[in-house]
């Protein structure tokens, strides 16, 4: 890393001690006030195994990829968004005696959260909830990969889509279960709430999008019939993992803060695209409400497969076909997390 790296402190909750590191000139007392919130909560509750947390407030984690790259801690998909997330955390699921939580101030006052108290608490619970969550379905989600058939420009995509509705789902779905069992309910409430009205004001862009998609079918590098499903890829990023965010409110019977953040959502982005969009989000709430923590591989992979053929057939709707499918994972060459 590059600039000013000191340690600011220390705190200790209980048995355990949390090292406050970071390379910001301002001030970060209320990020590390939100950390020894969130600590102490869980300690309280019982739920907290770790002996030591180091949180990083960093004004950047663009320098963190090239040294995390070099000591093979990452897979090369995480490495390219770590510097866009607003808040990492990074763990090995074998050991719980220890954790590692990076928050970027660049991004987070992009995405109008820093300096923001609620916020932070319901982004650094929610971290802290991977680690406190792993379980059986975890592990097996880190053996299933999503491939995708179909035109090589949209492919990706899609394959990215269908991961994060599917194996890359059941880390989302217990984080947040964890939150809301462990009383962040109105932080992460919070936290949907700006996130969803920053989506929502990110659709101003669409007209940009469809100019550069007629652009690049004039020039011939994008033919006619991939338009349609290129546009439903593009809602679908933006609309569909919501769901992963509501349904842990309804499961958890936290039936009003889940009728307002999908009340948002329907007014402030599903009303604003195809049908169809808003079809396969409510389709997609039944399986993700039927998740258990406790499934190994096997029905994991039933359950994956379910959702990626729903997928499948929604994105091919609109014209050029594509297929997801699921096969085996790259065996991991890591030992840590970055969910």
């Amino acid at each position: 890393m590059t600039g000013r790296v000191e340690g600011v402190g220390t705190f200790t909750v209980g048995a355990s001690t949390v090292r406050i590191v970071t390379d910001c000139a301002g001030d970060i007392s209320a990020l590390v006030q939100a950390e020894e919130q969130v600590v102490r909560r869980l300690v309280e509750r019982g739920a907290w195994p770790h002996e030591t947390v180091t949180l990083f407030a960093l004004d950047s984690l663009a320098p963190l990829v090239g040294q995390l790259k070099a000591m093979g801690r990452l897979m090369d998909d995480d490495l390219v968004s770590l510097p866009h997330r607003p808040m990492v955390v990074l763990y090995d699921p074998r050991h719980a005696t220890e954790c590692f939580v990076f928050v970027n101030r660049q991004i987070m006052i992009a995405e109008q959260l820093w300096g923001d108290p609620l916020a932070a608490e319901g982004l650094l619970a929610h971290e802290h909830a991977h680690p406190l969550s792993e379980a059986p379905v975890t592990a097996a989600a880190r053996t299933l990969k999503v491939e995708a058939a179909g035109p090589a420009a949209l492919a990706p995509l899609a394959a990215r889509l269908g991961e994060t509705l599917s194996s890359g789902a059941t880390t989302e779905l217990l984080a947040n279960a964890f939150c809301l069992a462990h009383g962040f309910g109105d932080a992460l409430r919070h936290v949907n709430r700006i996130t969803l009205r920053r989506a929502a004001r990110n659709l101003a862009q669409r007209p940009e999008l469809e100019q550069r998609v007629a652009a690049a079918v004039a020039a011939g590098t994008l033919p006619p019939d991939q338009v349609p499903v290129l546009l439903r890829l593009a809602d679908a990023q933006i609309a569909l993992p919501f769901a992963l965010e509501v349904v842990p409110f309804v499961r958890a019977g936290l039936a009003a803060h889940a009728a307002e953040l999908e009340s948002l959502l329907t007014a402030e982005l599903l009303s604003r695209m195809a049908p169809e969009v808003a079809g396969i989000y409510h389709d997609l709430k039944g399986p993700f409400a039927a998740l258990r923590p406790e499934w190994g591989t096997v029905p994991l992979s039933a359950w994956v497969d379910d959702i990626l053929s729903r997928l499948s057939a929604f994105l091919s709707q609109s014209g050029a076909p594509l297929t997801l499918s699921l096969v085996p994972a790259d065996p991991p060459h890591v030992e840590g997390n970055l969910p």
